[in-house]
């Protein structure tokens, strides 16, 4: 060891104390021995070698250069990356010291180092004092951190930008379990966090809007909170969609009022289909989009309450046919106050799911035991569905098979099996857990197949109902009751403090106003100075009006950002500007400190200020507009609940509120009886809850007694068309959705079957499957495609006026080919049915024509199939082709006679098929005709002779 080299400690300690007082506090408090041997290699820099657990010797860097590894890293890093970098395991810290050096723009670099005895020796040996002064650095020292308060300084820029984690490899050779298990925990909370950031980045302004949507109408309604601990000690099953939940749904039935059935809303039809319905079923999706899940099964449902996130889509809460519906509220801002506005006194933790909502909603009722079933969390075997069956809109799982445990990957299964799964399944799993954990009630899995999740005792479903689901609990009648005694919530509180909330909102736009203005006119003025080359080198030599006009905006500025009331409850609609906001800063800090660059700092500064007040603006704007959409709702409903209750039902249908205008309508239609307007409202409801002849019944009756209703009722199918069309191009964009694809069109046009773009779709889909079809068709493998032109075949005949208006061809061939797969299956009348649609729509069809004359002779119409022969024959003479088939049949069973009038009939059609010469006159050589076989074969020797040129 180099006993002259500076020991770096005592300063690298002080700057601990200053920047990072908690680690400095953990060092000093535990005093860890130093580990390891330090060496030096022939550049001088030092090198560790530690002894790992098995007795290996590690050396942590290159041991020609040290600072190798750094950069390997740095290369893997773009220069112009404005993100987070985590390094797994520091070793002397090199590679810390080039990335915060060389990479200016990143926001975070977050150091890990498992062995503080490591650590002590980067402290002594390297001079950390460009990183430990660096705000950008987070240290992660030992094992007893959470990664969670570790990065907490970090949340923002992990919810906004990318991240990138590097593996220090000799680290992880010398504590490869801890470094896995680090590696896990921390992808899983940058994952959850990168996820959160980017859905609110993306739907924030979605989350916010339907919130108000649901506002408007909530005190209908209840708070989950409202039935807290109302099922104490009875048994909750918890239904997912896992493809396992097909091995034992059928099983439900037996415990309808005997448990608590909470079900994620994408099993509805299945359960639907098994005799099943839940009695609560949770949803959190914000697309309107996932209405579809259980959009067909709607006039199937009687007595399922909802339970939803307030975020949920409103199409869900507003068209189910609910009478019961329950609210949860998480702890961000947003929800928290308006859930205090709304009387709540509980939040609930975040569900990322449904099936986490499920699990929510169990607790909440006060639920024991709770048995989780379809919540697979991995891909079962070798199943191809990534849903159980009866499910909607559902892609298909991966088709990559298990070769070996990669971490992150598989996962250890219910019977200790090796499974494939995802990150995203994982950190479901991680959730399930956690939260567990914290819950002294039992939780059983009885997923038929599936991950593991700890906490959980492992029974069949069938053992878990004969154990605990034994007692009648008349869940549904419960819910009855609650809901005939229950007080609805008082919306007073709320809209008071939404008053208040719109005269502050109007004084901070008059505020950003005002700063705008003055901010815009130095802007302008500090541009001019910059571009004329006049240095100004700090604030002191501006001149005295600049000086107080820079101090007016900044105290505009304080004033704005102190009204965290309002910033805090509109945080999801200005993430995407604080993303942009954040770097600009960034980069704004690196001028800070150049006096040459101080108009540059200034203008940069000046200008990052009026984008953050753009903003305010577009957030204040969104938030008044839903503010005053809720108190004008109110202020409606009120008066028209007193005074007319046909305006109140105009309310709630413009407002698309069609679960509330239903028993308004149903008792002004007893009393308005030849009303239009009444029955187009009828109209609307029933195509939103799916009942389509219902519908169309309505709207009939709507233009018999207003016609003026017509355009209304083709504008009101026209959109939901485009809804559908919409749909159908998003999912098109999706690989593995070609069925949702086609499942949105098909639909589509069932509402509005002259949907133009629609039916463009459809014949698309349609040509795909008709070349599938072909070619198995051709292959004789008529099976592989029964299926797919049964439900093309049944389509064209349930919805003739839509496949009509479709190009023939096509749609001739639907009819083409359910005739052929009648005809593999001795079907003949019913091949010639579908053969005659066939060519009703393709008269001039040869391949339907062909098709026809073998059906019939085959079934052994001989009559008929001479008769489609000479229409054949007369569309195009080829088709006397078949004469000559005819006439080797005949000959082949002796009847010679017939053979010459079928070899003849062809001969007429097709004189240059010189062989039937041939063969008539062999006819009447075996009829002993010789004059007539002579005449023949001169006949046929003169042709002959004519092709040779003779």
């Amino acid at each position: 060891m180099n006993q002259e080299y500076k020991n770096y400690y005592e300063s690298n300690l002080e700057l601990l104390k200053k920047n990072h007082p908690s680690v400095w506090k953990q060092i000093t408090e535990d005093q860890p021995e130093a580990i390891g041997e330090i060496s030096f290699a022939p550049n001088g820099n030092p090198n560790l070698k530690v002894t790992n657990g098995h007795g290996n010797s590690i050396l942590l860097h290159n041991e020609a250069n040290p600072e190798k590894e750094s950069i390997d890293f740095l290369e893997k890093i773009p220069k112009d990356h404005k993100g987070f970098v985590a390094i797994l395991g520091m070793g002397l810290c090199y590679s810390a010291l080039n990335i915060l050096d060389k990479r200016l723009l990143l926001q975070r670099l977050a150091l890990f180092e498992l062995e503080p005895r490591i650590f002590i020796q980067a402290l002594r040996y390297t001079d950390l004092s460009p990183i430990l002064k660096d705000p950008r650095l987070i240290l992660g020292i030992g094992t007893k951190n959470e990664i969670s308060e570790t990065l907490s300084t970090a949340t923002r820029t992990l919810q906004l930008e990318d991240s990138n984690i590097f593996h220090h490899l000799p680290s992880f050779d010398f504590n490869p379990d801890g470094y896995n298990k680090l590696k896990d925990d921390l992808y899983a909370h940058l994952n959850g966090l990168n996820v959160e950031g980017a859905t609110t980045r993306i739907l924030g302004k979605k989350f916010l809007n339907n919130r108000f949507k649901h506002i408007c109408t909530i005190h209908h309604q209840h708070l989950l909170e409202h039935i807290q601990n109302k099922f104490d000690g009875i048994p909750a099953i918890l239904v997912a969609g896992g493809p396992s939940l097909d091995k034992n749904i059928h099983l439900l039935k037996q415990v309808q009022e005997k448990a608590v059935i909470i079900a994620v809303d994408t099993v509805l039809p299945a359960l639907l289909k098994n005799g099943v319905h839940p009695h609560f079923l949770t949803c959190i999706d914000p697309n309107d989009l996932t209405f579809e899940k259980f959009a067909d099964v709607i006039p199937e449902v009687k007595d399922i309450a909802l339970i939803c996130t307030s975020w949920v889509n409103p199409k869900t809460p507003k068209v189910f046919p609910s009478g019961q519906i329950f609210w949860t509220f998480t702890g961000k801002p947003m929800e928290a106050w308006l859930n205090s506005l709304l009387g709540g006194k509980l939040l609930t933790g975040g569900a990322s799911t449904v099936a986490h909502l499920n699990l929510i909603a169990a607790h909440m009722l006060g639920c024991d035991p709770i048995i989780f079933i379809g919540q697979d969390l991995a891909y079962p075997g070798s199943a191809p569905a990534s849903h159980a069956k009866g499910t909607v809109l559902q892609g298909t799982a991966p088709k990559e098979t298990v070769t070996n445990h990669v971490q992150g990957e598989t996962v250890t299964g219910i019977n200790g099996e090796i499974l494939r799964t995802n990150r995203s399944f994982l950190s479901m799993k991680k959730i399930f857990e956690s939260t567990i954990a914290r819950s002294e009630r039992s939780h059983i899995n009885a997923t038929q197949g599936g991950a593991n999740i700890e906490g959980t005792k492992i029974l069949t479903l069938q053992d878990a109902m004969d154990k605990y689901c034994n007692t009648l609990t008349d869940t549904t009648q419960r819910l009855k009751e609650f809901h005939s005694t229950a007080k609805p919530i008082n919306p007073d509180n709320m809209l008071v403090e939404f008053n208040r909330t719109l005269s502050k909102i109007k004084k901070l736009q008059k505020n950003i106003k005002a700063s705008d203005e003055i901010t815009r006119s130095l802007f302008k003025e500090f541009t001019k100075i910059k571009k004329s080359g006049k240095l100004i080198k700090s604030f002191d030599m501006l001149t005295l009006p600049q000086k107080q006009r820079i101090n007016k905006i900044d105290n505009f500025h304080k004033n704005l950002d102190n009204a965290l009331d309002i910033w805090k409850i509109s945080e999801e609609i200005t993430m995407e500007g604080l993303k942009e906001s954040e770097r600009q800063k960034l980069d704004i800090s690196l001028l800070q400190n150049d006096p040459d660059k101080y108009v540059e700092w200034l203008t940069k500064n000046l200008n990052r200020l009026l984008d953050i007040n753009k903003i305010r603006k577009k957030t204040l704007t969104l938030l008044s507009d839903n503010l005053k959409i809720v108190m004008s709702f109110h202020q409606k409903e009120q008066k028209y609940f007193k005074q007319n209750k046909l305006n109140l039902a105009r309310l709630y249908i413009n407002s698309k509120n069609y679960s509330l205008a239903r028993p308004l309508l149903e008792e002004l239609c007893k009393t308005m009886t030849k009303s239009g307007e009444i029955y187009f409202y009828l109209g609307c409801l029933a195509a939103q809850s799916n009942m389509l002849k219902q519908s169309d019944h309505y709207f009939q009756t709507a233009m018999e007694y207003n016609p003026k209703f017509t355009l209304q009722i083709d504008s009101y199918r026209q959109n939901i068309g485009d809804n559908f069309l919409k749909f159908a191009r998003y999912f098109k964009t999706q690989p593995g959705r070609e069925l949702s694809v086609r499942y949105m069109v098909q639909k589509g046009l069932k509402y509005h079957p002259a949907h133009g773009e629609l039916q463009k779709e459809l014949e698309m889909i349609l040509n795909s499957d008709l070349e599938k079809i072909k070619i198995d068709f051709d292959a004789g493998n008529y099976q592989n495609s029964a299926e797919l032109i049964n439900e093309w075949h049944l389509n064209a005949m349930d919805q003739k006026n839509l496949f009509n208006s479709l190009p023939a061809k096509p749609v001739s061939n639907i009819f083409l080919y359910q005739g052929k797969l009648f005809l593999s299956q001795k079907k003949y009348q019913d091949a010639l049915s579908n053969l005659k649609s066939a060519m009703d729509y393709s008269p001039n069809g040869h391949e339907i024509h062909s098709a026809t004359i073998d059906t019939l002779f085959i079934s052994g119409d001989f009559n008929g199939a001479i008769k489609a022969l000479n229409k054949a024959i007369k569309l195009d003479t080829k088709f006397a082709v078949y004469w000559e088939t005819i006439g080797d049949s005949l000959r082949n069973s002796g009847q010679n006679e017939d053979a010459i009038i079928a070899y003849e009939n062809c001969f007429l059609h097709l004189p240059d098929n010189i062989n039937l010469l041939k063969k008539i006159g062999d006819c009447y050589m075996a009829t002993d005709q010789l004059e007539a076989a002579r005449a023949a074969y001169q006949q046929l020797k003169l042709k002959m002779d004519v092709l040779n040129g003779g």
